[in-house]
């Protein structure tokens, strides 16, 4: 049946309508959706909005992340403008699955996590499952965690060394090698402290070449070594005997290939040319 002319010319109209008001309402949705810069309408935003531009998330828009319903954006946003006008909150709770998404995924684009040292010990190899946000969330889209969450269950509340090194629990418990211990080997240690690279004492000989950095420092205590007597408990006879000769370090110099000589000299100046250059031990033992 042939519809009368007008009606044609409605159906036009509605159908241009229709593509004027779908066309903008696409491009809206789009925006609103996956373009980072629409929360940056609320000026709450700002804040968040640069953390996330200077972090490793930064090719991702918000909902990659931040998944909510409509309900419950539409929720939030009542939230915000009657209850918290002055505070950001969280619409959802990130969840694990949301962050395994990218990071257990098996995609070469995103770092992989489950077969490193410091993600099989807290969330994979049957132990308790943690949640990826409290380590991972500490800051405002600051990803890299502090030390504070590790102190959180690792106690005592210690830090390795001191402030002035600039060091957290992550730069010596590499969160991300492959290895199944994270326990830090001495090649770690070096990568530090250059400086100390040479394992010997001094006198004896090629002493402690089977050692390792904790035999002697304790990694989450003080700079200096703990007591040479925690191990060598024969050490007050002879020489030892002699209160100048109680600082161990003094003569057994950590670190060095310090000729005995060249060691005993350091106090005893006026003995340089006694006998020399006999070995001091020859006589003094």
């Amino acid at each position: 049946m042939k519809l009368p002319e007008m009606t044609k010319r409605n159906q036009l109209l509605l159908v241009l309508a229709l593509i004027v008001i779908a066309i903008p309402s696409l491009f809206i949705f789009d925006y609103t959706q996956n373009n980072p810069k629409f929360c940056t309408t609320c000026h709450l935003m700002n804040e968040a909005y640069n953390t996330w531009e200077a972090s490793a998330m930064h090719d991702l828009n918000c909902h990659s992340c931040h998944e909510a319903t409509m309900a419950q954006s539409m929720q939030h946003v009542y939230d915000v403008l009657t209850h918290n006008p002055q505070d950001v909150t969280k619409p959802v709770e990130i969840e694990n699955d949301m962050c395994e998404t990218c990071h257990a995924s098996n995609d070469d684009q995103w770092l992989q996590v489950v077969n490193t040292a410091g993600h099989a010990v807290h969330l994979y190899n049957g132990n308790a499952h943690a949640e990826c946000i409290e380590c991972h969330g500490m800051e405002l889209h600051v990803f890299r965690p502090p030390h504070e969450p590790c102190l959180e269950c690792h106690e005592p509340e210690r830090v390795h060394a001191s402030e002035t090194m600039n060091a957290d629990c992550t730069t010596c418990h590499d969160f991300l090698a492959e290895e199944d211990d994270l326990t830090p080997v001495r090649d770690d240690c070096i990568e530090c402290h250059e400086e100390k690279e040479l394992l010997v004492v001094s006198m004896p000989a090629e002493t402690h070449l089977d050692s390792t950095c904790t035999s002697c420092h304790d990694p989450h205590g003080e700079v200096t070594a703990e007591d040479c007597t925690k191990c060598h408990t024969d050490v007050d006879e002879g020489l030892h005997e002699i209160s100048a000769h109680t600082v161990c370090t003094s003569c057994h110099v950590p670190h060095e290939e310090v000729a005995v000589r060249d060691s005993c000299e350091s106090c005893h100046v006026d003995k340089e040319e006694h006998y020399a250059p006999v070995n001091c031990l020859s006589c003094h033992e």
